[in-house]
């Protein structure tokens, strides 16, 4: 059983043909007309710390770093809490790139680490990079 708003939506017609190739091929299509991935390529800068305030603090300066004026063909978009932000008395953000190029995000992804790295964390503020994350 299946409960849903959208009862036409393209999937359940898939799922009663047990038509997996289909399916597949119809996504696909929307995800390339819209330039989602796998036809566009992503990393998530996500930070945690006691206060979201500094959390968005934080990835707001990674966002605003001189040396993505460098990569125009980097889109970065704004910092925004994580759908579960608080976990274990950590307030959590993060921070979306993408590229329509692997090897521009790649030369990239390095020299941004470098440049994250020279931004002074309030305290315990702890932050990582997600290179094609699976949860938005």
């Amino acid at each position: 059983l299946i409960q849903t708003e959208y009862p036409t939506h393209p999937l359940f017609a898939a799922l009663v043909a047990h038509d997996y190739p289909g399916f597949a091929a119809s996504t696909l299509k929307e995800r390339e007309q819209a330039g989602f991935p796998p036809y566009a390529f992503q990393a998530m800068l996500r930070a945690e710390a006691p206060e979201m305030a500094d959390a968005m603090a934080f990835l707001k300066s990674a966002a605003d770093l001189p040396m993505l004026q460098e990569h125009e063909n980097v889109l970065v978009y704004d910092p925004v809490p994580m759908k579960l932000s608080r976990v274990a008395n950590f307030d959590r953000g993060q921070l979306l790139v993408e590229s329509g190029s692997r090897p521009f995000l790649q030369a990239f992804l390095p020299r941004w680490r470098e440049a994250i790295e020279g931004i002074k964390p309030p305290s315990r503020l702890r932050w990582h990079i997600e290179v094609d994350p699976l949860e938005f």
